[in-house]
């Protein structure tokens, strides 16, 4: 007797929507990898990671991780990237998939505590560089990047405000709908998941092509992945914002 995967997902189909999610991930990286800073895969495997589970997740990911490079090449930097970052990101994701129905409903204080932490995470770390002039980049380069930065912490603050005025309406009766609370909670989790992305690539490369961490072409690197983060950044909270609901109702669907 087969042992159930969840509800009408058996071992076979399990692979099978695992495949054709790493398809999508793959097609959609490939027809946006002209557009710098545009990508459609956070969104797509955030949602799929949350309706199907983790070990759904880290199989999508993890076959997009290596699949991808049959396209752009086995880099070893960027290879070891892709397979720490994402298959952790669709855990993370498919974790909060699990959290019950009744959670986000009641929404605790320590959970709005950590949200409100995400939140203040990408404000202060786009003020930091938008404001200090601490990006060593080309001075045409340094505005777009500047702008964007701006972009994505008036995007953060209003999330924030947003997030905290839902949970205090909550509180008080006022809203009875969770979805948007919940749609909130995740568009900061993948924002700060992108932000590590980089962060995590500007240690990974370095460090595997042996640039030494103190080196000009490791500092070089690491302001000039800004100008890949910032659009990377605005994009991700527009997309999960706008496409998490309509996307996880149909996955949801499909999983039945």
């Amino acid at each position: 007797m087969e042992k159930p995967y969840g509800k009408g997902v058996t071992p076979a189909k399990e692979i099978a929507y695992a495949a054709i999610m790493a398809a999508l991930l793959i097609g959609g990286q490939l027809a946006l990898s002209c557009v710098a800073g545009v990508e459609i895969v956070t969104v797509l495997l955030c949602c799929f990671s949350f309706v199907f589970g983790r070990r759904s997740g880290v199989l999508a990911a993890t076959a997009f991780s290596l699949l991808r490079c049959c396209i752009w090449g086995f880099y070893p930097n960027v290879v070891i990237l892709y397979l720490l970052y994402y298959p952790l990101f669709a855990f993370i994701f498919g974790s909060l998939g699990k959290v019950k129905q009744s959670t986000y409903e009641n929404f605790p204080i320590w959970a709005v505590i950590l949200a409100d932490i995400a939140f203040a995470a990408v404000m202060v770390f786009c003020a930091l560089f938008a404001a200090t002039g601490l990006l060593k980049i080309s001075r045409l380069a340094k505005t777009m990047v500047i702008t964007l930065l701006w972009v994505v912490f008036g995007l953060a603050a209003a999330l924030f405000i947003v997030f905290n005025v839902l949970v205090i309406l909550r509180r008080c009766g006022r809203v009875k709908s969770a979805d948007t609370l919940k749609v909130v909670l995740v568009t900061a989790v993948a924002a700060v998941c992108t932000i590590c992305f980089s962060l995590l690539d500007d240690v990974v490369t370095p460090l595997v092509l042996g640039w030494g961490f103190s080196s000009a072409t490791t500092v070089t690197y690491f302001y000039g992945s800004f100008i890949a983060l910032a659009p990377q950044t605005v994009c991700t909270i527009v997309t999960v914002a706008t496409l998490f609901l309509p996307l996880t109702a149909v996955l949801k669907k499909l999983k039945r």
